[in-house]
């Protein structure tokens, strides 16, 4: 009652936690009143990376080869591969296994975030976060990436600075960041470009997503690349990724805070239409609506990619959170 006595115009999500993501989104929507970015469903999807790594592939975007592991169950794929819990960000729980004898303690790690694990083929390459935004008109347009330099995998440190208990330290974002450990935008060429912009633009469709979608991607060795995971959230900031990658984009508009701004209009807007407003073209393709929780529903089922894109045409999020 409180919050409809304040008559919002648009609410903007801030929380990073799960009900932050789900709960609390989907009880604005309820009392119509407009979000900036992606709705409850949406996010909820997301967190779950078995689902919605099982959505995009099924719409013909290319992902690694996965098994969803429950207590008890162990990798039926051979090593080198890369065990992370199925909901959580950041990089928690995320260990590369290079080889066998290391995968009882890296499945215990994982274990001890979540009740089930993803275990994702490794993809040995190069790693790369891409972001789309949506235009006014509806279009897509694909931000500046970023290429992350790397050993091997992303790790939480990678991503949040922490004290000797595990705590955030007061600059974490900051802090956790090296000079010459990333680049924007990305040294790619033109056909992996345009081999990404495809594969994002069908995800951000097929999962729904709204305003924005972020991605983190892996590349191999012939330019193919591969979605890891997606990272819906996006609180804005001067550090968070997409204000950052829109920095580079030339546009004017796209500057920080303008895009922020821009997406605040829309919003507004956006409840002034939504009685009128379906979305009918996704619906010659799966989606999230009709795929979620139809794949790894059970045991050790297990899903390939698809083809690639070109056949078939968390908080670093504002710490560069969620993904190998």
């Amino acid at each position: 009652q409180a919050i409809v006595e304040l008559a919002p115009a648009v609410c903007v999500p801030h929380m990073f936690c799960l009900p932050g993501m789900t709960t609390y989104r989907a009880i604005f929507d309820a009392l119509h009143i407009p979000l900036v970015g992606n709705d409850a469903g949406t996010m909820a999807l997301s967190t779950n990376k078995a689902q919605s790594r099982a959505v995009v592939a099924a719409a013909g975007v290319r992902v690694p080869e996965a098994e969803l592991l429950r207590k008890g169950d162990r990798p039926q794929m051979s090593p080198p591969f890369v065990l992370k819990p199925c909901n959580e960000d950041n990089s928690r729980g995320i260990t590369l296994v290079r080889k066998e004898e290391d995968a009882a303690a890296a499945l215990e790690y994982a274990f001890s975030f979540d009740p089930r694990v993803v275990v994702d083929e490794y993809i040995a390459g190069r790693e790369v976060r891409a972001a789309c935004i949506e235009e006014a008109d509806g279009t897509l347009t694909v931000l500046p990436k970023i290429e992350y330099f790397l050993t091997d995998i992303r790790t939480s440190a990678h991503k949040l600075q922490t004290d000797s208990s595990g705590k955030l330290t007061a600059n974490a974002i900051k802090a956790a960041k090296q000079d010459g450990d990333r680049q924007c935008p990305a040294d790619l060429s033109p056909q992996l470009h345009a081999r990404i912009d495809t594969m994002v633009k069908e995800a951000h469709r097929v999962l729904k997503c709204r305003h924005y979608s972020l991605y983190d991607l892996r590349i191999d060795d012939e330019e193919q690349p591969y979605i890891l995971e997606a990272a819906l959230f996006c609180s804005f900031s001067p550090l968070s990724v997409i204000p950052a990658m829109a920095e580079h984009s030339g546009r004017e508009d796209l500057r920080h805070p303008g895009l922020f701004h821009s997406l605040l209009d829309r919003a507004a807007a956006e409840r002034r239409a939504r009685p009128a407003a379906l979305d009918a073209s996704a619906a010659a393709a799966p989606t999230a609506d009709t795929l979620s929780g139809s794949v790894f529903s059970d045991g050790l089922e297990r899903q390939s990619s698809g083809p690639t894109s070109e056949r078939s045409s968390t908080e670093e999020e504002d710490s560069d959170a969620a993904a190998h």
